[in-house]
């Protein structure tokens, strides 16, 4: 008898929804947000910013706009999947 690996299903979607998102979304993003990390308000001058999703997708979040936001690199690895709201 072989046995399959265990493959976590919600993770799996989780990356395949935030592949999908456009770059021109990804833009959209922060060219709403000013270009600024809405956690610590460094700009992009300073810091990479990310597109982060304010309900992670891991726990029902979309890539709807409303639920996009521009955050920095370390307040973004910083939340991980948790909602911060």
């Amino acid at each position: 008898m072989v046995e399959l690996e265990h493959v976590d299903l919600t993770r799996l979607q989780a990356q395949q929804q935030r592949e999908q998102l456009s770059a021109s979304t990804r833009v959209d993003v922060l060219n709403r947000d000013g270009r600024r990390c809405r956690m610590c308000g460094r700009t992009s001058a300073v810091v990479e910013l990310h597109v982060d999703h304010i309900v992670p997708v891991s726990r029902g979040g979309t890539n709807d706009m409303s639920n996009l936001q521009a955050l920095c690199r370390d307040c973004n690895l910083g939340k991980s999947n948790r909602f911060v709201g």
